[in-house]
């Protein structure tokens, strides 16, 4: 299990440079957790248990280490399970 806070600032690719994200990264490199906060401060949330809404949906997809040090989407900082759990811990607009 990989953790990780994604910050889209700095990306050479026009993904918007406000994008800040925690993923919870399973075993098998797919994201069982997601979260989202917007720069107005809003929260989305996505698990196994939540796919997707009219705000977003859990990201899709194999995340691999290159993808994790390819800094030409954002900068992908690993965390710690307790630094994620105090993220998640939010209240969620999207009310997951």
């Amino acid at each position: 299990m990989k953790f990780i806070r994604y910050l889209s600032k700095g990306n050479s690719v026009g993904l918007a440079q406000d994008i800040q994200s925690y993923w919870e990264i399973n075993d098998e490199g797919y994201v069982s957790r997601s979260i989202e906060i917007k720069p107005n401060g809003n929260v989305l949330k996505y698990s196994e248990n939540h796919l997707a809404d009219s705000y977003g949906q859990l990201p899709e997809g194999v995340i691999s280490d290159g993808n994790l040090s390819d800094n030409s989407f954002g900068c992908c900082i690993e965390m710690t399970e307790k630094e994620f759990d105090k993220v998640w811990q939010k209240i969620a607009t999207n009310k997951t």
